[in-house]
C-alpha cells in the first residue's frame, strides 16, 4: 500500500491559508492564534467559520474545551428530561415548551455563556414547577380530607347531609379556619362545593372569603327549619335559604372551601 505525503501538507497548507485568509479579512491575532491550534488533518467548517475563544472560556486547548462543551449539553438534556417526567403534569404549555427545547435544542448550543444560562433558565424551572406540584397536592389533600370529614359524619348517625369543621369562631362570625359558630341563637356552619355540588351552583358566585351569593348578594345558605327562599340575617350578613337537610337551628353556609 502506498502512502499519499501530499495530504498532511495539503491540510497544513490549507490551515495556514485560512489563518491568512482570516487576518486579511480583520480578524484578531488572537482568532488566528486560536484557529492555528484547532486545526487538524480535518478541521471541522464550524470552526473555520466560527473560531472558539477556549483560552477566554479557561480551557487549554480546544480538545478540552470540546469535552467540557458535550458533557455541559448532555446534561442539560438529561436534566430537562427529568424535569419533564417529574413535574410535567404541573407544567403549562409555555413551561413545557422551554423543557422540550433543552431536549431537542441543547447540542444546537454553541458558547459556553449559552449553556450556563439555558442551565440558570432550567434550575428556575424547576423550583417554579416543585411549587406548583407542592400546591396541587395540598389542594387535593385538601379535597380528600374534606371528603373523609364527610363520610364520617354520615357514618355517624347524624341527620345532617353537610360537612362542617369542629372548631368555634372567636366571635367575627363564620371563617374558614374557625368552621362553627353561633349567632342569634343559631349554630352556623359550612357545606363544600368541593364534596357537594349545588344543581344551581352555576348560577352563583363566590366572594372574597370564598362563599357562594346570589345574583341579589344574598349568602346561599342551607336551613332545615325555614322555607325555601326565606332570608334572614346571619353573622355574614343577608341569607337567603336555597336547600335543607340540616338540623333545627343550624344554618349552613354554601362555600367553595
Amino acid at each position: 500500500m502506498r502512502i499519499d505525503s501530499r495530504k498532511p501538507k495539503a491540510a497544513a497548507l490549507s490551515a495556514a491559508l485560512t489563518v491568512a485568509l482570516l487576518a486579511g479579512a480583520g480578524a484578531t491575532d488572537a482568532h488566528a492564534a486560536i484557529l492555528s491550534d484547532t486545526v487538524g488533518p480535518t478541521p471541522s467548517e464550524a470552526t473555520l467559520v466560527q473560531p472558539v475563544d477556549y483560552r477566554g472560556d479557561g480551557y487549554g486547548s480546544m480538545q478540552e474545551w470540546n469535552a467540557s462543551m458535550e458533557a455541559k449539553r448532555d446534561s442539560l438534556e438529561m436534566r430537562a428530561q427529568i424535569i419533564m417526567n417529574m413535574y410535567g403534569d404541573y407544567a403549562t404549555d409555555d413551561e413545557r415548551a422551554v423543557l422540550q427545547g433543552c431536549i431537542d435544542g441543547a447540542g444546537s448550543l454553541l458558547t459556553m455563556g449559552e449553556v450556563d444560562a439555558k442551565s440558570t433558565e432550567l434550575d428556575e424551572l424547576r423550583a417554579a414547577l416543585e411549587d406548583a406540584k407542592r400546591e396541587a397536592l395540598e389542594a387535593a389533600a385538601e379535597a380528600e380530607a374534606a371528603e373523609a370529614a364527610q363520610a364520617s359524619y354520615y357514618n355517624a348517625g347524624y341527620t345532617p347531609s353537610y360537612a362542617s369543621a369542629a372548631s368555634y369562631a372567636n366571635g367575627s362570625g363564620l371563617t374558614r379556619s374557625a368552621g362553627v359558630n353561633n349567632y342569634n341563637g343559631r349554630r352556623e356552619t359550612y357545606y363544600s362545593s368541593n364534596v357537594l355540588y349545588h344543581y344551581r351552583t352555576g348560577e352563583w358566585t363566590q366572594d372574597s372569603e370564598g362563599f357562594w351569593r346570589d345574583s341579589d348578594g344574598y349568602y346561599v345558605v342551607a336551613a332545615g327549619d325555614m322555607a325555601q327562599g326565606s332570608t334572614f340575617t346571619g353573622s355574614k350578613g343577608d341569607c337567603k335559604v336555597y336547600d335543607s337537610g340540616c338540623a333545627a337551628g343550624t344554618t349552613d353556609y354554601y362555600t367553595g372551601w
